[in-house]
């Protein structure tokens, strides 16, 4: 917990630059070593100044939509590249997203075929392949779930190969993403050659291969299976290879930190309210998994229902001990809150968003945004002044 007489607005959410410099730097490093090109997923977060703190680390940015790739274009310079994924390509965007962005991946070979004709002159094209293996539990994260929308099964490929060799003409790279929070690359040495085994014709026409993301690329993790996929493509195929990592870059840069604002006894237990929400943190809610807390532990001699400021009966935290009694102004602090918080938080019932800071390598505090009672009504169709 951070001491209540501390100054911060809150809720704050808070990026820690040193943090931020570590992760981005040790996965500059495995992608070196490995032989690969490294990319932030924005989707993870897309926060402006945390961009900027870690770019000198990066090849490039993986956007999935035009706005996130416009994000990506003002950000980069010579040495950034803009690549670009998503099922939702609209032929209203498409020209526009043909001058941003330096790669396109196409979700499916209808979406190419129907604009590669814009695309071609100017981006290096891939297709999105779905490899038709999966390896995560939970099918709402499971990008090879049956009837999955991400990316044209290897199957289809496979026979539009041998039926349709024109389609692929123009074609210069392959994108695959099949996993989530994974804290092992065996997976992705699997996914690799599999598609290998059935695609190597295709493999032999392109350019570069993107390997998506969604591992964690934590200190300990074994990367010789990474090692081992990329030396494949790279040896066998003389494709360049990135890799597009996000949450692993900033969820342990985050923290959000809240303050008690009511304290009550329901049902034999103390209710601490406060003055955030789940709805700060989505996936808390969407995991219903616990966050980490600071200062909590098993087995505390104070216990509190940790819940938010909204009418939502399930806005809640969880249930957490600690050594220490919280008293109405107390600072409660979830850790790992880089990723997926900042781009999916939202001002249900009018609870204001996160004030953002960031925590400079020196250790100063820079207040980064606060939002207002005016972004509040701009979102709802109102004028602030109108309403005062």
């Amino acid at each position: 917990m951070i001491n209540k007489e501390d100054a911060l607005v809150t809720p704050a959410l808070l990026f820690d630059d040193a943090t931020l410099l570590v992760r981005s730097r040790a996965l500059r490093r495995i992608a070196d070593t490995v032989g690969s090109k490294f990319l932030f997923a924005l989707k993870s977060l897309a926060f402006a100044p945390v961009l900027e703190t870690i770019k000198p680390s990066l090849d490039g940015f993986a956007c999935s939509s035009l706005f996130e790739a416009k994000l990506a274009r003002d950000l980069s310079d010579g040495s950034h590249t803009v690549h670009l994924t998503t099922p939702g390509l609209r032929s209203d965007e498409i020209g526009e997203l043909a001058e941003i962005c330096d790669y396109i991946s196409f979700n499916s070979l209808t979406q190419w075929r129907r604009f590669r004709k814009v695309a071609t002159p100017s981006v290096s094209c891939g297709l999105r392949i779905n490899p038709q293996l999966s390896f995560v539990d939970d099918q709402r994260y499971d990008p090879c779930r049956q009837y999955s929308k991400l990316g044209s099964p290897m199957d289809q490929v496979v026979a539009a190969l041998a039926d349709h060799p024109d389609w692929f003409t123009g074609l210069r790279g392959i994108h695959l993403h099949n996993n989530c929070d994974s804290d092992d690359f065996a997976p992705l040495l699997e996914t690799v050659r599999a598609v290998e085994s059935r695609l190597s014709p295709l493999l032999e026409r392109l350019e570069w291969v993107n390997l998506g993301g969604g591992y964690l690329f934590e200190g300990d993790q074994d990367v010789a299976p990474l090692r081992e996929a990329v030396e494949l493509l790279r040896s066998k195929y003389h494709v360049t290879v990135f890799i597009e990592p996000g949450s692993a870059v900033v969820r342990e840069a985050g923290r959000l930190v809240s303050s008690v604002v009511d304290l009550f006894t329901n049902d034999g237990r103390t209710v601490a309210v406060l003055d955030t929400t789940v709805n700060h943190m989505p996936e808390l809610f969407e995991y219903q998994c616990p966050p980490t807390v600071a200062g909590a532990r098993e087995g505390g001699r104070y216990a509190y229902t940790l819940v938010g400021s909204t009418c939502l009966a399930g806005d809640l935290f969880g249930e957490f001990t600690f050594d220490e009694p919280l008293e109405v102004g107390s600072r409660v602090e979830f850790a790992d809150a880089g990723a997926y918080t900042w781009v999916k938080a939202h001002m249900f019932n009018g609870i204001n968003l996160p004030t953002i800071y960031s925590i400079r390598p020196s250790g100063n505090l820079v207040k980064q945004q606060q939002s207002t009672y005016e972004d509040f009504v701009r979102r709802n169709g109102a004028e602030a002044h109108a309403l005062v």
